[in-house]
């Protein structure tokens, strides 16, 4: 990611370590790039409790936000019977997008993050999506976070116990769903899909299901569980018992007064009283609704039929781990007639970089051209695709746009209505005319207006939006926007979820998925509804040709709406195929896939319930509260940097070669994480007390991550012994040499795109190298010089990782560096790298990998190159292999064994064993110096000359020179997810020959290449 932390780390060590002037010599780091496309002004507003961090354009948005906090405070203060002693850092993005930039993590940010808390300084981050509901139960869940963390440290240290441990994650998390609000829609639909698909995991099992979504919501089940069944206050008393044992398990049992197995067998009855009456009258999606797109995820659905007749179905969806736009061909009745297809290829360039598969949709305008959004750098693009041509078109990008999410076309195909977020953090309609370049902005409130569609006639536009009274509490209802007028008319009203909303070929019905909440609070299943649209409201009947009655009735206050579907699962963006079927997307058995339905007259003539929304009633008004400076307590002031503490750490270890080695590394940032201060302090070889001033090493260091180019510098004193077997000058037998650095370096990344960058380091050392030879005047010589070392690398990394390794894509490196003494001219090298790899899915879980590397270091006092190992060249020892020049390949063939092997043997399971994977492969490499040739070094009886030979290894018989092969297979065993043991055993040979064989077995750990 750019100049990162790690990164800086990893280079700054070998610096220490090697006694490089050059941190470029030795590589990059592969890795994509976070990028700071925004210089944010950041302002922070100080309330009674909370120090909350924003920028000028997202004031009232932050003002929301301070008063959800402080409202959130009292209710969690007597809810653990606990006050904060620190005031809280809250920080604020108006946007996902936005969000993602954030240093207060290095780590990339996926849609879907709704917040986050971090430890180290007690950060809450948290961006806006348009939904002031949501952002409000966002910075509830967070706060439930730092009340829990601070509780427990509390509880630790009252009893005397060190902070060694923390709380079950799904606890955390189901807990701060919990007490963030009501059991939302999503919980419903997961919970409901757990028991009915069979997947729920029972209590005892919960780390199966480790940090993913069914976690969160299994999670808050279990607690709302024990409110239910033990009372609310048992939640606060697994908090304060935590300090009992190790084995949460025997915290619930104490806390609950019953046997762990009595409480997961009374929390699985819970569920099932809750959710089985709803299984009476339900229809399953599989068994009645025809199957489009069901491998994988698929989102989105939009259908197209060619001049020539052919149909296509196109929608978002991820099947292999990377997100594209699919096509399927499909018959008159939308039966596929082959595999998906990838029409655009996602998250693979910077042009595409990221699609928003749950938020936006797709559109075809009736001249065949598709609408689709991605990210693309700092802000979301619409990109069109010809169809018809199957050729890729214009992309629009709008500067004052952050976030845009699902377009759609006027029937003319001229014009497109879509839903965006500005650096406001509210979301509004805006139209787009391409031929005028027009952006007209329709809506301007701070209301959610989303999911836009055109009418056929061109005059109106339904969307969803949460602007009426139930919207307070996380309602949307389906509107009209008469382009005329700019007028907004009510479709539905209520307290219900109502998204999607599609107008039928003829404009008579709009259809939309919707979800209602129950007299109990709870959420119904989400379903495909209509809405009669043929008699507008206000306007009374159309007259019968038979004659006029003497009294036109009242006008119409209240709409018809009919419920076509009644699954047991989800239903999102259902759209009209045009001859007379629906597509959607179904939510069963944890899964999302593409289905289409026929007869939909039938179905809107025979409904599964009808309704009638009133709107006579409909209110309009709300607003959340906000905190105003006005305010007691309330101050605003202009952020300052200030270092903090992030971390210290120290340690001691003693060598037989190196003697007595010590250090401890101190790192500051600012509140925001731009701003890296790091201090190392090191002292290595002491033999004696006097000798610790003598080896003392320290390095000052800076880096600044705020803008999109990032840079680092700083100053350094290395001293002692090292062992270094790539310096030319070190012995053979025992590769030590004492050296005294002093210099300052500099160092500057700049990200091309998510996926390239170039980056660039320069150094100058005054070395003075004490080199271990025998003369007639002595037995050392010291060699002098000030170096000047300059490096510039093209790094690209749009590899897909799992848990053992890259899978797909392909990732390289291109290195340029040189080195001199400007003073003495006792060095002078060069050095050139070239990396690439590349990952070929064959499928699902098979790849085959290939690794190209080549290495030179050219000129005086050259470094050596190193190889050896379960890393590279397997079958041979680490640092075995060495050379000024080198040239390596490696080609693997990497597939599954047994995933998941606990489901089959459940013994496994506490040893988190998460997969067992097997590769074929084949190593070779050739290692040599400039003008190398054997007989060079042959005595005259024809023995090696070992003194003249710096390559050569007595007990390998390694010879530079020598082309070197390993074929074999090995076995990967994955622990926990992070963790990859590795087992290879094959043949190696030397020579061109494969005469000269050698069985070898190797052991180690690390993920694959």
């Amino acid at each position: 990611m750019g100049l990162d932390r790690l990164r800086f780390g990893i280079a700054l060590g070998l610096a220490t370590l090697l006694a490089l002037p050059a941190l470029g010599q030795y590589g990059y780091h592969f890795g994509r790039n976070k990028i700071q496309y925004d210089d944010f002004d950041w302002n922070i507003l100080k309330t009674e409790h909370f120090d909350i961090y924003y920028y000028p354009e997202m004031q009232e948005l932050a003002e929301h936000g301070a008063f959800f906090a402080e409202e959130v405070y009292e209710e969690l203060e007597s809810k653990f019977n606990f006050s904060l002693v620190h005031r809280t850092p809250i920080i604020f993005y108006s946007s996902n997008l936005h969000f993602k930039q954030t240093n207060v993590t290095s780590g990339f940010i996926p849609d879907g993050v709704g917040g986050f808390f971090e430890f180290l300084k007690g950060r809450v981050v948290i961006p806006a999506n348009g939904d002031l509901h949501r952002f409000r139960r966002v910075v509830r869940h967070e706060m439930v976070h730092v009340f829990t963390y601070n509780k427990l440290l509390r509880v630790m240290r009252d009893y005397r116990k060190p902070p060694d441990r923390f709380l079950p994650l799904w606890f955390t998390e189901g807990l701060a769903e919990y007490w963030s609000g009501d059991r939302d829609f999503n919980h419903e639909m997961v919970m409901r899909d757990a028991l009915f698909s069979n997947y729920l995991v029972p209590l005892d099992n919960m780390y199966r299901i480790y940090g993913t979504y069914q976690m969160y919501k299994q999670g808050e089940a279990i607690c709302r569980f024990i409110a239910e069944e033990y009372g609310e206050e048992k939640l606060l008393l697994l908090i304060e018992n935590f300090w009992r044992d190790r084995d949460f398990d025997r915290v619930m049992e104490n806390a609950l007064r019953e046997d762990f197995d009595v409480i997961a067998d009374k929390w699985l009855a819970w569920v099932k009283k809750q959710y089985y009456p709803l299984l009476k009258e339900a229809d399953v999606p599989s068994l009645v609704a025809d199957a489009v797109a069901v491998k994988g995820f698929n989102a989105k659905p939009v259908s197209y039929q060619f001049a020539d007749g052919t149909r296509r179905v196109y929608f978002v969806g991820n099947h292999s781990g990377y997100s594209n736009v699919f096509q399927v061909d499909v018959d008159e009745n939308h039966q596929p007639l082959g595999d998906p297809k990838v029409l655009i290829h996602g998250e693979r360039n910077d042009r595409f970089e990221a699609f928003h598969l749950f938020e936006s949709r797709i559109s075809i305008s009736p001249q065949g051209t598709l609408a689709f959004v991605t990210k693309s750098g700092e802000r979301d693009v619409i990109h069109l695709y010809d169809l018809e041509a199957d050729k890729l078109g214009q992309s629009y990008g709008f500067e004052d746009l952050v976030a845009v999410y699902s377009p759609a076309w006027n029937p003319e195909g001229t014009a497109l209505v879509f839903s965006s977020i500005d650096r406001s953090g509210f979301s509004d309609l805006y139209t787009y005319h391409i031929a005028d370049d027009e952006l007209r902005k329709l809506t301007n409130d701070t209301y959610d207006d989303a999911n836009p569609s055109w009418s056929p006639d061109g005059e109106r536009i339904a969307f969803v939006s949460d602007r009426t009274a139930h919207g307070l509490h996380g309602a949307y209802n389906v509107f009209t926007y008469d382009l005329t007028s700019g007028q907004v008319q009510y479709v539905t009203y209520g307290d219900r979820r109502d998204l999607s909303p599609r107008w039928s070929p003829e404009g008579d019905y709009l259809l939309f998925a919707s979800t209602q909440r129950g007299e109990n609070g709870r959420y119904d299943t989400q379903n495909i509804w209509v809405a009669d649209m043929t008699q507008p409201l206000g306007e009374p009947p159309v007259v019968a040709a038979a004659g006029t009655p003497p009294e036109l009735p009242a006008p119409r206050t209240s709409r018809e709406l009919r419920q076509l579907t009644n699954f047991n699962g989800a239903v999102f963006d259902p759209i009209w195929t045009g001859d007379n079927r629906l597509l959607f997307t179904s939510f069963e058995g944890f899964r999302f896939a593409i289905r289409s339905l026929g007869q939909v007259d039938s179905l809107i003539a025979h409904p599964k319930r009808q309704q009638t929304t009133d709107l006579a009633q409909a209110e309009s008004q709300w607003a959340y509260g906000r905190i105003q400076d006005d305010e007691e307590g309330v101050e605003r002031v202009p952020y300052r940097r200030k270092y903090q503490l992030d971390i210290a750490h120290g340690s001691i270890s003693q060598s037989a070669v190196l003697g007595t080695t010590g250090g401890a590394v101190i790192a500051f940032s600012d509140m925001l994480g731009d701003d890296y201060l790091y201090l190392t302090l090191y002292s290595g070889g002491s033999d004696v007390q006097s000798d610790f001033l003598k080896t003392l090493s320290f390095s000052l260091a800076r880096y600044q991550f705020k803008k999109r180019t990032n840079y680092g510098y700083g100053l350094y004193r290395f001293s002692g012994r090292r062992f270094d077997i790539t310096d030319p000058d070190a012995s053979i037998d025992l590769p030590v040499l004492y050296e005294t650095l002093w210099g300052g370096f500099g160092a500057v990344s700049y990200p091309l795109s998510k996926f390239r960058r170039l980056d660039f380091s320069t150094s100058v050392t005054w070395s003075d190298k004490e080199i271990p030879i025998s003369t007639s005047q002595g037995t050392n010589f010291n060699r002098q010089a000030l170096l000047l070392s300059n490096s510039l690398s093209l790094v690209h990394d749009n590899a897909l990782y799992y848990y053992n390794g890259p899978i797909d894509g392909w990732r390289g490196g291109l290195t340029a560096a040189y080195t001199t003494d400007v003073l003495y001219s006792n060095v002078s090298y060069i050095t050139l790298t070239a990396d690439l790899r590349h990952y070929l899915r064959i499928s699902r879980d098979v790849t085959f990998a290939s690794w190209g590397l080549f290495r030179m270091n050219h000129g005086r006092e050259a470094r050596l190159w190193f190889m050896g190992g379960s890393w590279d060249m397997r079958g041979y020892p680490f640092f075995r292999i060495r050379g000024k020049k080198m040239w390596f390949t490696s080609h693997e063939l990497r597939f599954p064994i047994l995933n998941n092997p606990s489901l089959y043997i459940p013994i496994l399971a506490p040893f988190g064993i998460v997969n067992l994977r097997g590769a074929f492969f084949g190593d070779m490499m050739h290692a040599w110096n400039e003008e190398y040739d054997r007989n060079d070094y042959q005595n005259a009886d024809g023995t090696f000359d070992e003194g003249q030979f710096p390559l050569f290894n007595r007990d390998e018989r390694v010879l530079a020179g020598e082309t070197l092969t390993s074929l074999g297979m090995g076995l990967r065993l994955n622990l926990f997810g992070g963790f990859v043991l590795r087992y290879d055993w094959g043949y190696r040979y030397r020579g061109s020959g494969f005469d000269d064989r050698q069985s070898f077995r190797q052991f180690f750990f690390g993920w694959d290449f």
